[in-house]
């Protein structure tokens, strides 16, 4: 507020949030665009789409041919620059690497954002031909065990408004969609200190996290292992790989520690 008592106006920039709108555009499926298809996915004007499409080329985050538009590598500086400024960067990736080696399955990092995980770090099997998922990529918090365990270090406010404002869609017939029970299952996978979500997103996908602690003991991220359901059910898996999951999330928590 103002000396006066009224609330003063942000300072925002819409030029600047109306460019990210346009990078925003690009992805799965629409790797070149034209000036009208990135207007209309941007919900802005082809005048504004086209200045902000040229300043893009001319800083070397994307490029055309006159007709289409597409991004460049350079683009990658943009995420590169939050990961480098993670502490957990530097040393982590080794940790997952040999958890990797020793269970044969994959794993990755992701942090809560609003209602959706961000993948910051991935370690795929070699077996694993191809993924979906890579640096970036972002999923429904509430259906894969990623999300599940940092919203269970959520108040209780925090996860009342979570709870009451996201979209909770039934991705498979085992997604959960009754928020009181969603809420349990938060809760529940809190107080164990780890989460299993199985088969809730895609009927593929079976996942065990638990949380990354920064010094202070504030969930700052959460680290997984995917496996097929069928892997995952067979006798003493879980307690296997929960075991080997729980000790490089301590290796990972005691440099955290000792380097924040």
């Amino acid at each position: 507020m103002n000396s006066d008592g009224q609330d003063e106006q942000l300072p925002i920039v819409q030029s600047f949030i109306r460019g990210l709108e346009v990078i925003k555009t690009f992805g799965e499926g629409a790797a070149q665009l034209s000036l009208s298809e990135v207007a209309n996915r941007a919900s802005i004007s082809r005048a504004s789409a086209r200045r902000l499409l040229h300043t893009l080329c001319d800083q070397g985050y994307a490029r055309t041919d006159g007709k289409l538009f597409w991004l460049t590598p350079r683009i990658l500086e943009l995420g590169f620059s939050y990961l480098s400024s993670m502490d957990i960067w530097s040393f982590a990736q080794a940790h997952m690497e040999e958890l990797v080696q020793r269970v044969h399955e994959s794993c990755s990092i992701a942090v809560l954002d609003g209602y959706d995980i961000y993948y910051v770090m991935r370690v795929p099997t070699r077996k694993l031909l191809k993924s979906t998922l890579n640096i970036g990529s972002s999923l429904p918090a509430h259906v894969v065990s990623l999300g599940r365990i940092q919203l269970a270090a959520l108040s209780d406010d925090e996860l009342d408004y979570f709870l009451e404002t996201a979209k909770i869609e039934r991705y498979t017939p085992f997604t959960i969609t009754d928020r009181e029970e969603l809420r349990r299952a938060i809760r529940e996978d809190g107080a164990k200190g780890w989460s299993l979500v199985d088969r809730e997103l895609e009927e593929g996908m079976y996942g065990i996290s638990v949380p990354i602690h920064n010094r202070h003991g504030k969930t700052i991220a959460a680290i997984n292992i995917t496996l097929p359901p069928s892997k995952g059910a067979e006798p003493g898996m879980l307690d296997y790989l929960l075991a080997e999951l729980q000790e490089t999330a301590n290796q990972i928590n005691k440099e955290l520690a000792r380097r924040q």
